[in-house]
């Protein structure tokens, strides 16, 4: 990470407040709790200093309060089942199949959203637009050590999340749109992937 971005994610930190009950952060996390399913529609924007490139993905997720999630990241697929974790790579038309566990790649970068008490202290830059959020436990994961999460609108809902990956690559999910429902569609969460698909088995 460049020192410039290093003293600003510091200089953010420090200056932080603790958050509230009736913050709007707080209020959005309280509704995602007490929703069976959370659906979100976004663009995953990935910014690379080596390559000098910007790549952008549109995607889509359902997540469960009970853990399971279906998740498309443009041809690609992730799918937790209270059993298996099922990975689909669309070009290769191949599905791999694990028991459940914790999530890698993709899949976890979007999973937590809907659980960042479990796995953040969150920290206040400004109230109603824009968190700092910093990783209990740091043991390894896909998810990042720390992220910046912004608000927009009124009522204020989720706008983005920015981090920094292990390859120092800044990464953006823009939500699009998001909906949080009394109940789960049973069928976007059941294993649905093309007849010809390869299936690998990991277990």
């Amino acid at each position: 990470m460049k020192l410039s971005v290093i003293v600003v994610v510091l200089a953010c930190a420090l200056s932080a407040g603790v958050v509230s009950e009736t913050d709007p952060l707080e209020q959005i996390k309280a509704t995602m709790a007490g929703s069976a399913c959370c659906r979100f529609e976004f663009i995953s924007i990935l910014e690379s200093t080596v390559f000098d490139s910007v790549d952008s993905t549109l995607g889509s997720a359902l997540i469960a309060t009970d853990g399971r999630y279906h998740i498309v990241i443009g041809p690609d697929e992730y799918l937790k089942t209270t059993e298996y974790l099922y990975s689909y790579a669309g070009e290769q038309n191949q599905v791999t199949v694990e028991k459940t566990g914790i999530g890698t790649g993709a899949d976890e970068a979007i999973s937590f959203i809907t659980r960042l008490d479990d796995y953040y202290s969150t920290r206040v830059i400004s109230s109603g637009h824009c968190y700092f959020l910093v990783r209990r436990d740091t043991a390894l994961s896909s998810m990042p050590d720390s992220l910046t999460i912004y608000l927009t609108g009124r009522p204020r809902r989720l706008d983005r999340l920015e981090y920094f990956d292990l390859n120092e690559d800044l990464n953006r999910i823009v939500f699009l749109a998001s909906e949080y429902q009394a109940e789960c569609d049973r069928q976007a969460l059941t294993p649905r992937f093309p007849d010809s698909a390869e299936v690998i088995k990991l277990y």
